[in-house]
């Protein structure tokens, strides 16, 4: 969570969660997608397109980090499956 919380929005919290978890698995878990998928978009809206571009970029770009070839990698998958 970004920073500290204030009282008011730890009690915000506590009110919310009364209210709320009386519901469903299936339905708190759709809340919960909805709620992470609000705030991530709101960080994303921080951004111009190219930063979140760039960012995404060098988040999962070239992540492997192995001397083998890709048809090395395939024969690993291959016989491991």
């Amino acid at each position: 969570m970004a920073g500290t919380m204030t009282n008011i929005e730890n009690n915000t919290i506590r009110m919310c969660w009364k209210a709320l978890r009386s519901l469903s698995k299936n339905i708190r878990l759709g809340l919960a997608v909805k709620l992470t998928n609000s705030v991530l978009e709101e960080e994303r809206k921080e951004m111009s397109d190219e930063a979140y571009t760039e960012e995404m970029l060098n988040k999962f770009f070239g992540k492997w980090e192995g001397n083998e070839t890709a048809e090395e990698l395939m024969g690993i998958i291959k016989r491991s499956s």
